[in-house]
C-alpha cells in the first residue's frame, strides 16, 4: 500500500512539472496569427481558439502592390546609355505600410529613395536606374524593397532587355596601313541603323583644321530596308552608303582621323544633334624618308636628342632622303619652324644620286642655353621641327623631339 501511494505521488509531481515547463516555454511568444501572449492552454478549449482566430482576422494590416508591375522588359537598349523606370508602390491595405530599400544588383541603383511610410491608399515612386555596359547581350537587373507587412517581407523589382547598338558601321573602322601622300585614297563606309527612326545623316565633320582641308566626306541617299533584305544584318532598319576621300598632301607619319557623322534627332534642332564617330588609321608615306639611328622612333615619328647639362648642350645628326618623282626633278629641303627656341637646326648641302637627294640635318642646343624639358612626359610635351620641299605632291614634314637640358 505504501509503495502504491509513493508511485501516485511521483506521477502527480511529474505532471505538475511538465505543465509548468510548458507554460514557461510558450510565455510571451507571438502566435503564428500575430497575437502576443495567446493563452490557449489546451486544444479542447475551442472557445478560446475561436476568439483568437476572430481577433487575428479582424486586425487591420497594410499591404503593398506595385500597380504598374514588378517586372519591365525594355527590349533593345543602346550600349553605353543609361535608362531609368519608376515603379509605383501603393498601399492597398487597411493600416499604414512601411517600405525601405534592401539591396540591388551591382549595375542597378535606386534613385533617391531610401524609405517611406504609406497610409492606406497612398502611393510613392521607386525609381530604378541602370547602365548598359556590354554589347549585344541579354541583361536583367533587380532591386529588393523590404516591407513591414505580415504577408510580404520583400518585393523584388526586375528590369530586363537586350543591349545593342543603335548604329553600326561596316567596316567598324578603317585601318589602311601605309598610304602615299602623293596619291588619293577612297574609303567606302556603310552605316546601318537598328532603330525604326531614320538615320538622317547630315554631314561628316573633321575637327582638325589642317586635315579638314585634305578630307572630304560624301553621304549617299538613305534607304529603308525590307524585312529579310540583309540576312547578315537582320536587325538593320535603315542604311546609308558613304565615302571618305583622302586628298594628296597629307602630313607624313601616323594618322588617326576621327570623323563625326552628324545626325539630326527629333525636330532637327541644333541641340538635338548627335554624332556617330568613325575612325580612320594609317601611316602616311611621303617622298621624304628619315635615315637615323635608334634615336628615331619611326612608328611614332619621334627623334630623341637625349639629356645633358646646360654647360654641355646637346647635338645630334640624322639624314633626310628626298626621292625624285622624275629624272629632271631637283627637290630642295627647307626648314619651316622649330620648337623650343633653344634648338638650332642646320641643313647641309645635299648628296645627289640618280633617284634621290640626301640632306644631312644637325640638331643642336648650344652649351649655355637656358634649361628646357620636352621629354614626352605628357602627350603634347614634345619639341617639334617642320620641313617642306618644293615638290607639289610633298606636304609639310613634321618631326617630334624629346630632349632635356638641366642646370
Amino acid at each position: 500500500m505504501r509503495t502504491l501511494l509513493l508511485a501516485l505521488a511521483c506521477l502527480g509531481l511529474g505532471f505538475g512539472l511538465a505543465k509548468y515547463q510548458h507554460s514557461l516555454r510558450h510565455q510571451g511568444q507571438v502566435h503564428v496569427l500575430g497575437i502576443e501572449n495567446l493563452e490557449v492552454s489546451q486544444a479542447s478549449d475551442r472557445s478560446a481558439l475561436q476568439d483568437a482566430i476572430a481577433s487575428a482576422t479582424s486586425r487591420k494590416v497594410g499591404h503593398v502592390e506595385v500597380i504598374n508591375g514588378k517586372e519591365l522588359d525594355f527590349g533593345l537598349m543602346m550600349a553605353g546609355t543609361k535608362r531609368s523606370h519608376k515603379f509605383i508602390f501603393k498601399n492597398v491595405g487597411q493600416a499604414e505600410a512601411q517600405i525601405w530599400f534592401l539591396k540591388s544588383t551591382c549595375k542597378c541603383t535606386v534613385g533617391k529613395f531610401e524609405n517611406a511610410t504609406l497610409q492606406p491608399g497612398e502611393q510613392t515612386d521607386v525609381e530604378l536606374e541602370w547602365k548598359a555596359e556590354s554589347q549585344f547581350d541579354e541583361f536583367a537587373q533587380t532591386a529588393t524593397i523590404g516591407t513591414n507587412c505580415p504577408d510580404q517581407e520583400e518585393i523584388k523589382l526586375t528590369i530586363r532587355g537586350r543591349i545593342g547598338q543603335a548604329y553600326v558601321f561596316d567596316p567598324p573602322s578603317a585601318n589602311l596601313g601605309d598610304i602615299l601622300s602623293s596619291g588619293e585614297t577612297t574609303i567606302p563606309v556603310t552605316i546601318y541603323s537598328l532603330q525604326e527612326s531614320p538615320l538622317s545623316i547630315g554631314a561628316g565633320q573633321i575637327q582638325d583644321g589642317v586635315l579638314s582641308k585634305k578630307v572630304k566626306v560624301e553621304i549617299g541617299e538613305e534607304r529603308h530596308l525590307k524585312p529579310g533584305e540583309l540576312p547578315d544584318n537582320a536587325d538593320a532598319r535603315h542604311v546609308v552608303e558613304a565615302k571618305i576621300l583622302l586628298s594628296k598632301g597629307l602630313p607624313a607619319g601616323p594618322l588617326t582621323l576621327p570623323i563625326k557623322f552628324a545626325r539630326k534627332n527629333g525636330e532637327g534642332r541644333e541641340q538635338d544633334l548627335e554624332f556617330l564617330e568613325y575612325t580612320v588609321r594609317a601611316r602616311v608615306i611621303t617622298p621624304v624618308r628619315v635615315i637615323a639611328s635608334d634615336d628615331y622612333n619611326e612608328t611614332r615619328n619621334i627623334f630623341n636628342l637625349g639629356s645633358a647639362k646646360t654647360s654641355q648642350g646637346l647635338k645630334k645628326k640624322f639624314m633626310l632622303a628626298i626621292r625624285r618623282e622624275d629624272s629632271d626633278a631637283d627637290p630642295n629641303l627647307q626648314l619651316v619652324s622649330t620648337y623650343p627656341a633653344q634648338l638650332k637646326v642646320t641643313i647641309g648641302e645635299p648628296t645627289v644620286s640618280a633617284n634621290q637627294r640626301i640632306y644631312a640635318v644637325t640638331l643642336e642646343v648650344p652649351p649655355g642655353s637656358d634649361p628646357v624639358e620636352v621629354d614626352g612626359t605628357f602627350s603634347k610635351d614634345f619639341g617639334k621641327i617642320v620641313f617642306k620641299t618644293d615638290m607639289e605632291s610633298s606636304p609639310e614634314i613634321p618631326m617630334y623631339l624629346k630632349l632635356r637640358l638641366s642646370e
